[in-house]
């Protein structure tokens, strides 16, 4: 049984053999497989065309893509030009109004300067003539109340009647009243006890007694008192800012003056009509040189105790 299976399988092998053998030598084959090849060589032919257009589309498309942006940066490009020679411009414009406006600003400082300069002398000036103005009043107005000058020299004076009664005692001090004597200040100096004079020590017929002759001299002096504050300064390396300790009340120039200067220049240019050329060199001479302060200064400190 399987030989008879393998002798038909084999015949129609054979058959088939034969029949695509007289197909091949008639050519039929060859006619099919060249009108199969010309079939897909049409297809591929045609999507080879439509690919070439698609690419030559494409291509079309790139050129004018690119064409549009070449435009387009240029323009901007020429935007960009524009705009950087506006902005230098008004650079230049800004740079010459900064000049200006830098000249100006020191031309107003030195109007400032002038100013200020004239100021002080004209308060200067003012308070010299304050001072002189004051000084006349007060000589215009001085009589026998207020000063040593006698009541018969007052102009329009009335008569002064004596209505005490005679005693018949000597005018002064009278017997058994005691003295008024100049009252003996506290020593701020140790006692300096005085040598006895040569003529006592070398003879000796003088001998020391328990009594003591004590007498003082009284004098004053001005002492400059300079006190001097130190702060030190930090820095925040994190937000960049500095401090320091806050200073006193009243510490806010790098040389301050006290109430008692200011107090002192007051009672001199006002109370005893001293102008500010004898104060300031008065107060020079009680600190030996070292206190000189200009007139501008003394008259800005007379005016903040006003």
């Amino acid at each position: 049984m399987p030989d008879t299976y393998d002798h038909i399988t084999l015949m129609c092998r054979l058959k088939a053999a034969q029949r695509r053998n007289k197909e091949l030598e008639s050519g039929e084959r060859y006619i099919q497989l060249e009108e199969l090849h010309q079939k897909e060589y049409n297809v591929y032919e045609h999507k080879i065309e439509k690919l070439k257009k698609e690419l030559a589309d494409a291509h079309k498309e790139t050129i004018r893509v690119r064409n549009y942006w070449f435009q387009v940066l240029e323009d901007m490009l020429r935007e960009f030009e524009k705009a950087q020679k506006r902005s230098a411009q008004e650079l230049r414009k800004m740079e010459i109004r900064a000049l200006n406006a830098e000249k100006q600003r020191e031309d107003a400082l030195d109007k400032a300067a002038v100013f200020r300069h004239q100021f002080y002398e004209a308060a200067s000036r003012l308070e010299e003539e304050q001072g002189k103005n004051l000084k006349l009043r007060a000589q215009i107005n001085r009589d026998y109340e207020n000063s040593s000058i006698p009541s018969s020299k007052a102009v329009r004076r009335k008569k002064i009647t004596n209505n005490r009664e005679k005693t018949g005692r000597r005018p002064g001090g009278q017997p058994g009243h005691k003295g008024h004597c100049r009252k003996r200040q506290e020593p701020t100096q140790p006692v300096i006890l005085l040598p006895p004079p040569e003529e006592v020590l070398e003879d000796c017929a003088f001998k020391k007694t328990a009594r003591t002759i004590v007498k003082q001299m009284v004098s004053i002096r001005m002492v400059l008192n300079v006190t001097e504050y130190h702060a030190d300064v930090y820095y925040n390396s994190h937000t960049g800012e500095r401090a320091h300790a806050a200073f006193p009340d009243g510490v806010i120039d790098d040389v301050n003056y006290d109430g008692s200067i200011r107090a002192f220049l007051f009672l001199l240019n006002n109370d005893c009509c001293t102008s500010i050329d004898k104060s300031r060199a008065f107060l020079s001479d009680l600190t030996g040189g070292k206190l000189n302060i200009s007139k501008g200064m003394i008259s800005r400190l007379n005016r903040s105790l006003l």
